[in-house]
C-alpha cells in the first residue's frame, strides 16, 4: 500500500508540475481563448480543477470519518461542474493557480495520513457510484492529467 501511495503522489506531483509550468507561462489571451466548439478555456479548466480536487478530497474525508453522503438521483455532474466554473469567473489565473496549489497541499496531507485499512473503505459517490478511497485518490491525478490534455488541445487550436 505504501508503494502504491508513493507512486500516486509522484504521478500527481509530475502532472501538476507540467500543468502549472504550461499555464503560468501563458498570457491572458491564451488563457481565455475559447475554442470554436465552445469547450472550456485554459482558465476555466484550471478553475474546474480547483473545485474538483476539493470535492474529491471532501468525499475521501467523509468516507474516512464514516459520514454517509447523500447521492441524489437528480445530481447532474455537468451542471455541478459548470456552476462551479462560473462562480470562479472573476478570479485571475494567478489566484486560481494559488488556490490549486493550496488544494493540492491539503489533498496530499490527507492521502499521506490514510491508514492501510482506511485506504480500502468505500462510499457512495454522487457521480462515480460505490468507490474505494484509494480509487478516488487515484482519480484526482488521472482527472488532472485529462484536463492537462484538454488544455494542450485548446492551445493547439490557437
Amino acid at each position: 500500500m505504501e508503494n502504491e501511495r508513493q507512486q500516486m503522489i509522484e504521478k500527481m506531483t509530475a502532472v501538476r508540475r507540467e500543468l502549472v509550468s504550461l499555464v503560468a507561462g501563458l498570457d491572458d489571451a491564451a488563457r481565455n481563448f475559447r475554442p470554436a466548439d465552445g469547450r472550456w478555456t485554459v482558465r476555466e479548466n484550471v478553475a474546474h480543477l480547483v473545485d474538483a480536487e476539493k470535492a474529491h478530497r471532501r468525499f475521501i474525508q467523509a468516507v474516512l470519518s464514516g459520514r454517509e453522503l447523500s447521492a441524489s438521483a437528480e445530481f447532474d455532474l455537468d451542471r455541478w461542474n459548470n456552476s462551479h466554473v462560473e462562480r470562479r469567473a472573476g478570479q485571475s489565473a494567478g489566484e486560481l493557480l494559488a488556490e490549486l496549489a493550496a488544494q493540492r497541499d491539503e489533498t496530499l496531507a490527507v492521502i499521506r495520513g490514510i491508514s492501510a485499512a482506511d485506504w480500502l473503505k468505500e462510499g457512495d459517490h454522487p457521480a462515480l457510484g460505490r468507490i474505494a478511497v484509494r480509487q478516488v485518490a487515484k482519480i484526482i491525478g488521472v482527472h488532472e492529467k485529462m484536463h492537462l490534455r484538454d488544455i494542450q488541445s485548446v492551445l493547439a487550436e490557437m
